[in-house]
């Protein structure tokens, strides 16, 4: 039994066939944040992903989500513990709308990087998840 757990490894039955948790799967939340992407009119969006399998899980399903819907991903970046070269990826593919995957610990580290590099302002949109 888990009460916290939304990682959506967690849904194959085949690998935990008597998991039961109380927490939806991080996918849940998917196809509300397509809505918000085609309400803002965002049809071009960057992927910056901590690499921990709970964000790879939502990454692969947000990503099949978007090209259903005709969103393009621009880039998909990745990092282990240090954003720099990921976000420095993200300012030469000209990155506007930005989603972010990563715990809090990481967050601070993208932040100070994201203002080192100067993506932030009026032409930028971070949409942390």
């Amino acid at each position: 039994l888990c009460y916290g757990a939304s990682s959506p490894a967690l849904s194959d039955r085949s690998r935990f066939p008597t998991l039961f948790r109380t927490h939806p799967s991080a996918t849940v939340h998917n196809p509300t944040r397509i809505k918000l992407m085609k309400k803002f009119g965002w049809s071009r969006v960057a992927i910056l992903q901590q690499a921990e399998e709970v964000f790879i899980s939502t990454v692969e399903d947000l990503e099949n989500r978007c090209m259903e819907a005709g969103i393009e991903i621009v880039t998909r970046q990745s990092f282990l513990s240090d954003p720099t070269d990921a976000v420095r990826n993200l300012r030469r593919q000209d990155a506007r709308i930005i989603v972010g995957l990563f715990y809090v610990v990481a967050a601070r580290r993208v932040l100070c990087e994201m203002y080192k590099q100067q993506l932030y302002g009026r032409a930028y949109v971070w949409f942390f998840i």
